[in-house]
């Protein structure tokens, strides 16, 4: 251990601007980062009697207060994440306390696992006063979103590590992650619609309709690919109202996969009757978030949004990944005793 009171890791959330599902099957995705996210203290534990780090999480669709060290009580998903920490970095993980706060909705497809992954991992290098590589976090926090999402794409805390606006693509055996340099300021609406079945489900329940109809279910796998080629060379040419008409384009793919549902269509429509670019679900699907593309003032979108019964909120995307905020000490010893 070091002599630190307290380290902090950060990590923005993101949006699947192109690609989402496609990408499990080889075609490229476009994501960004946006300008809120998750921050993680670390500190030394000072309570004794338990068996290794302890985690507190509020803002995260957590129980504030939850204490799951890798033997104790709490959600699963966290005993096991806190678990894998102990395997990657050794017993020195085990008198640590953990505190999260996140301003990220879970369960929204805005990436609130990967960003706790890409935090903590970040938090721990930080506390053992160790240096760390972007490619590293992504390594590291892999190991931890497995725990989360089963076998993701890697295309969330590929991202997230990075920051920014990136092309993605999963490779064998290392994925293609480049940076995307835009022409022009991009700004979101984000409206949520409610929590999704979760990525495993969805992702599953699209993998079984594949089997049923490969050829058919190909055809908009690599449609999707096209569209997502098209958006980056109008992304770095600052063409956002073509990168508005090809995420509506996307947007039909996804519903056609069967991954919408009548709610972020209706989100979809409210967003472009208000003046949005272009509209179209982000993440897994099945509920989630609603993401649209605003060419300047995204407040008409944000009311749609609202009218229709979502909460909603503004959104640069292409934040810093290693921005870190202030958070009092004080609040940090205290919350791991």
């Amino acid at each position: 251990m070091n002599g630190l009171d307290a380290a902090f890791g950060y990590a923005p959330g993101k949006i699947i601007l192109m690609g989402e599902h496609a990408v499990v099957y080889g075609q490229p995705a476009i994501a960004a980062t946006l300008d809120r996210g998750v921050r993680v203290a670390v500190s030394k534990r000072t309570d004794d009697g338990l068996s290794g780090p302890t985690f507190r999480g509020t803002g995260l669709g957590l129980e504030t207060g939850a204490r799951p060290d890798p033997d104790g009580e709490g959600p699963e998903a966290l005993r096991n994440a806190l678990a894998e920490l102990i395997a990657m970095f050794g017993d020195e993980v085990r008198g640590l306390a953990f505190v999260a706060e996140g301003a990220i909705p879970a369960g929204s497809g805005l990436g609130s696992s990967a960003a706790l992954s890409v935090a903590l991992v970040r938090g721990v290098f930080r506390f053992l006063s160790k240096s760390v590589t972007d490619e590293e976090v992504m390594g590291y926090s892999h190991r931890l979103e497995r725990v989360f999402h089963g076998n993701p794409s890697g295309v969330d805390h590929s991202v997230i590590a990075h920051g920014g606006l990136v092309w993605f693509k999963k490779g064998e055996p290392d994925n293609v992650v480049e940076r995307i340099q835009p022409g022009r300021r991009i700004r979101m609406a984000v409206g949520l619609s409610g929590k999704h079945a979760g990525t495993v489900h969805a992702v599953g329940a699209l993998r079984d309709r594949m089997r049923r109809h490969p050829k058919a279910y190909q055809h908009l796998f690599d449609g999707i690919g096209g569209l997502a080629q098209e958006v980056r060379a109008a992304l770095e040419e600052g063409h956002l109202a073509k990168v508005g008409e090809l995420m509506d384009l996307n947007q039909g793919y996804l519903n056609a996969l069967g991954v919408s549902t009548p709610t972020i269509e209706k989100l979809c429509h409210a967003a472009r009757d208000a003046g949005a670019l272009g509209a179209k679900l982000t993440g897994a699907g099945g509920g989630g978030a609603v993401i649209a593309l605003c060419d300047d003032d995204p407040r008409p979108v944000l009311k749609a949004f609202e009218r229709a019964g979502a909460h909603a909120f503004a959104a640069e995307i292409g934040s810093d990944p290693h921005e870190v905020d202030d958070v009092d000490p004080v609040t940090v010893r205290s919350a791991a005793g």
